[in-house]
């Protein structure tokens, strides 16, 4: 999968008399074997992976491609940088050029309203002050309900740019998901840092497995928080393992144990998270707490209580 670090430029939709960022690519589902997807669209810019924007529109509950356009940048004599707008005829695709209604497509589309409350520089996972939800089947809206983002309710931009990578495919395009399936990727038993924080004591003393995720850096397992502040654990590794690459999201296996300079964590397996999963939660459960495993004996004893983390 291509690595997609830079913020994607948005389709257009027209709805309810605006002009909206779509935040989703419903023209990415039209190619296949019987329409294979055209040479011509290849990058233009970091910001543009899949070569064009769509400018769509909603009318009479049905879901019209109006336009595509293509941004290329050419020389330009005594200036660095040209950018030249055209439009990508809808007959070369569709044979006619009237709005096209997108039959083909069924599935999410979120759309931006306000302003930017969390600038993510990844796909379209900057959040904004609220998202329009619009369920399509085969073109036409089934339903579609909005939702008012706030900030307190937020992850890290760490955590959204790692979640929005598993909706992103090798040509740029981006699928959109409703709330409550951004939910399910939190669900398990492992802990978040706040948890972590919260039954450091309890760990320790009982010296129980659990499974936490975070960011790998050797030596260190640092967890990403909406704040920017510091939130990290020293890490050691028991045995012979493949690790990760330096800044890789990943899944560990850990006992906590106490030292003299503070706690630390044992990591018996550390597994690469794959893209699109939480690597922390929204919300710590009042009520459930994760399952828990005795530890084997060979994670504390490998471990001398009195060095530096």
């Amino acid at each position: 999968m291509l690595m997609h670090a830079a913020a994607q430029t948005p389709e257009k939709l027209r709805i309810d008399g605006k002009e909206l960022p779509l935040m989703a690519t419903p023209l990415e589902t039209y190619w296949g074997t019987s329409h294979p997807r055209p040479a011509i669209f290849t990058q233009t810019t970091w910001a543009c992976w899949r070569g064009y924007v769509g400018v769509w529109e909603i009318a009479d509950t049905t879901l019209y491609l109006v336009r595509i356009e293509r941004s290329e940048i050419e020389p330009k004599k005594d200036a660095p940088l040209n950018e030249h707008l055209f439009h990508i005829p809808l007959a070369d695709l569709f044979g006619t050029n009237r709005p096209v209604p997108a039959t083909w497509f069924s599935g999410v589309l979120r759309v931006a309203r306000g302003n930017i409350l969390t600038s993510v520089n990844t796909g379209f996972a900057s959040v904004y002050e609220e998202d329009l939800f619009l369920t399509i089947k085969e073109g036409k809206i089934i339903d579609r309900r909005s939702v008012k983002n706030d900030l307190s309710a937020l992850t890290s931009e760490s955590d959204l740019a790692w979640r929005e990578l598993g909706r992103i495919d090798q040509n740029g395009g981006v699928t959109a998901v409703l709330p409550e399936e951004n939910a399910a990727l939190e669900k398990g038993n492992w802990l978040s840092q706040l948890e972590l924080v919260t039954r450091a004591t309890e760990l320790a003393k009982s010296q129980t497995s659990f499974e936490v995720r975070g960011i790998y850096f050797p030596g260190r397992l640092w967890f990403p928080r909406l704040s920017g502040q510091e939130a990290s654990y020293p890490l050691d590794v028991v045995g012979k393992q493949d690790l990760p690459s330096p800044g890789a999201a990943v899944t560990a296996t850990c006992s906590l144990i106490e030292t003299k300079t503070g706690p630390r964590l044992v990591a018996t397996t550390i597994n690469e998270l794959l893209p699109g999963f939480a690597i922390q939660r929204r919300w710590v459960s009042q009520t459930k707490k994760p399952n828990l495993s005795e530890s084997s004996k060979i994670a504390s004893d490998s471990i001398d209580p009195t060095s530096n983390p």
